[in-house]
């Protein structure tokens, strides 16, 4: 597990989205990892819980169900969307040394319910004064 700079999650998405005590909780669990060339990042989930992984550095190489081809690059606008989320992914390998940062879905999805909650209340309590002013 690698220490990573944080700011890194105002780029990817939806990541982006959550508040800054949000994005500071989550950065707290999310880590950075090294994969080899030649490696497949995907299959590397120890926890085997659902993640969503972005790459930050290199090139990947992605194959998909229909077969067609490409490559990935760290850093790239692609490149802040999850590479494991909504596509038909076949194969992907490391065709560089990269870096990916995983996060848990779950917790993800929950956070991302709590800010829009949050904003919720705020508006419904801003109404409510309003209306009384």
């Amino acid at each position: 597990m690698n220490l990573f700079d944080k700011t890194l999650l105002d780029f990817l998405e939806p990541l982006a989205k959550l508040s800054s005590d949000r994005k500071q909780e989550l950065a707290d669990v999310c880590f950075i990892e090294k994969v080899g060339k030649g490696i497949d990042p995907l299959r590397m989930n120890v926890t085997q819980a659902p993640q969503l992984i972005y790459l930050t550095k290199g090139d990947l190489g992605l194959c998909f169900h229909d077969d067609k081809k490409l490559i990935l690059r760290g850093g790239s606008p692609a490149a802040k969307h999850p590479i494991n989320k909504g596509h038909q992914i076949k194969q992907v390998v490391a065709l560089t040394e990269v870096e990916i940062l995983r996060a848990d879905a779950d917790l993800l999805d929950i956070m991302l319910m709590w800010d829009q909650l949050s904003g919720m209340r705020s508006c419904a309590g801003r109404h409510a004064s309003d209306s009384f002013a």
